[in-house]
């Protein structure tokens, strides 16, 4: 019997493996770059309607003219309009549960005052809702120092004159709040125990219901935001004693800071930031902080609102998270160590 030579390709498997691999990995990339698209396409598609930003705080005080200025630049960038909802009381909180219990999709956002959400927190417990574990951060948008005024029908025109006129009569006089828990009403305790006097919080839903108040001379003082205050003080209706910042505000150069003062305890500069509901779409909330980056660099808006007292933050997004949670340490040791009993 014969025996023939086998003249099998025995190459032949080593190349179908090949092509297999190859078409498989194909597939992968195909796969891989049409899921690139989809997020890419997903990313182009939002905003598709409009966006709210609520917070906490009534028309007319200091957060709510930051939130309009924002507002318009954002809605600009972004192709939508943002509507803003005010959303105030409760120190803060009425407005925050709202946010934090809103859809995760982008299209509700929250500035937080973070010193007074981590204020009310220190006061009250902890929330039901809270910055850290309710939100996650888009950005930090812009700080503004507090300012002492009294009424300009007082005729007090400096520190030291109003603590003689609390001490004259001690008890008698009242001071006015941003609302108990608030930074503004522990601004006030605080400067009752630093300067030994005596006077009872009448707390208000914000500045633009407090202010009023302090202007009719129904309370003898107030720690109140620049731009609430800026407009009154130039008519006179106000006098501003002292600037709770590590500087004189361009703005009011002619008030010294409470530290030139030689006060401790009462440099705070409030930050205000812009969260979004947990669990927001990562793609979503860059698109936003995006957004947030180009309206901090419009001259424009710096100029708006540097002119309100405000100052743009130099705090990253990727820094806001720790920046909080050391707010809330901060404010929960200052509150026990000075045993301060708020809204009493």
């Amino acid at each position: 019997m014969a025996i023939h030579a086998c003249k099998c390709n025995t190459a032949q498997p080593r190349n179908t493996a090949r092509g297999a691999f190859m078409r498989a990995a194909a597939k992968v990339g195909a796969v891989l770059a049409l899921s690139a698209v989809a997020a890419s396409a997903a990313a182009a598609e939002f905003p598709q309607r409009s966006i709210q930003l609520i917070l906490s705080f009534p028309p007319g005080g200091a957060t709510d003219v930051l939130a309009r200025e924002l507002s318009q630049k954002l809605g600009d960038t972004l192709g939508q309009s943002v509507v803003v909802l005010n959303r105030p009381g409760a120190g803060g909180l009425i407005g925050m549960q709202a946010a934090a219990r809103s859809d995760a999709d982008g299209y509700t956002l929250y500035i937080s005052s973070v010193m007074s959400n981590s204020i009310y927190e220190a006061v009250n417990g902890k929330q039901q809702v809270s910055l850290d574990g309710d939100f996650d951060a888009v950005g930090a948008i812009a700080s503004a120092p507090h300012i002492l005024v009294t009424p300009g029908k007082l005729g007090i025109k400096d520190y030291a004159g109003l603590v003689s006129f609390l001490k004259a009569e001690p008890g008698k006089h009242n001071y006015a709040s941003m609302g108990a828990g608030t930074l503004s009403n522990l601004e006030g305790e605080i400067f009752k125990e630093q300067a030994g006097v005596d006077a009872l919080q009448i707390p208000y839903k914000g500045s633009s219901q407090a202010l009023p108040e302090v202007i009719e001379g129904s309370s003898a003082f107030m720690f109140d935001s620049v731009t609430s205050s800026l407009p009154h003080k130039e008519a006179g209706r106000i006098n501003v004693l002292a600037v709770a910042s590590a500087k004189r505000l361009p703005v009011m150069a002619d008030v010294p800071t409470f530290k030139e003062l030689g006060v401790q305890g009462l440099e705070a500069e409030n930050l205000f930031a812009l969260m979004a509901p947990k669990g927001t779409p990562k793609d979503r909330i860059e698109i936003v902080a995006q957004a947030l980056a180009k309206a901090q660099d419009d001259e424009g808006f710096r100029k708006a609102v540097g002119a309100q007292g405000f100052q743009i933050s130099e705090i990253s997004g990727q820094a806001l998270p720790q920046f909080i949670l050391d707010q809330q340490a901060f404010w929960r040791d200052k509150v026990k160590a000075l045993n301060i009993n708020i809204g009493k």
